[in-house]
């Protein structure tokens, strides 16, 4: 059984809401986090790198020198890769480090992150209330009420709020804070964040989504 405090927007406490699952009673499952981490960086990367090899560098067309009689070493080329502004032997090429992740596993990385953020009580939950005005100034004094003010927070959202548009508002130039809507919860951001804000709305989503069976 795991209590998750409640704010409002004035930073005061309004009660506790209880969540009791035999999920969380398993240890997280940190092997699924690695591949999750390990594939969603890889498909941030944009796999532009390039080099140029002797056959795309310009010029080279003529024989520096007859082969015999000179001397010196024979050479075909003045773009060899052994010569100065010569082609690249072995560079980087473009390429795609795409890495495929089922379904079935991104749902199951969001899970165990948002289970390692309750096991370590690093979860609050606010609600709206009449305090919200869309200012950042406002919802930076809820902050430090509420000793978030210093961390990296990830504000978990719904788009369907009425309170939405004024949340987005008043949150999007707090430094080290990022904002995530339920239907783009990502494990990604959750373990980049120190605590976890959620809008109280959607919590019957967060509990369905911990209340499912584990891959």
């Amino acid at each position: 059984m795991i209590k998750v405090p409640v704010y409002n927007l004035s930073g005061e406490p309004k009660g506790e809401e209880t969540l009791e699952y035999a999920y969380l009673q398993t240890p997280v499952n940190r092997d699924i986090l690695y591949y999750y981490v390990a594939a969603f960086r890889a498909n941030q990367r944009l796999g532009t790198a390039s080099s140029k090899t002797r056959g795309k560098v310009s010029g080279g067309g003529r024989k520096p020198w007859r082969q015999k009689g000179t001397g010196r070493a024979r050479v075909g080329s003045i773009r060899n890769p052994i010569w100065r502004h010569g082609g690249i032997v072995f560079g980087p090429q473009p390429r795609h480090y795409y890495i495929r992740l089922p379904r079935k596993e991104r749902k199951a990385a969001v899970r165990e992150s948002l289970k390692d953020k309750l096991l370590d009580n690093r979860v609050s939950l606010f609600q709206v209330d009449e305090a919200l005005t869309g200012k950042t100034s406002s919802f930076a004094k809820f902050l430090k009420k509420v000793g978030l003010e210093k961390k990296k927070v990830v504000l978990v959202l719904s788009r369907e709020s009425n309170n939405f548009q004024e949340l987005v508002k008043a949150v999007r130039n707090l430094p080290e804070f990022r904002l995530c809507a339920l239907d783009n919860l990502n494990a990604y951001d959750l373990l980049w964040s120190e605590h976890l804000l959620v809008q109280k709305e959607v919590l019957p989503a967060i509990e369905k989504l911990l209340g499912e069976e584990n891959v």
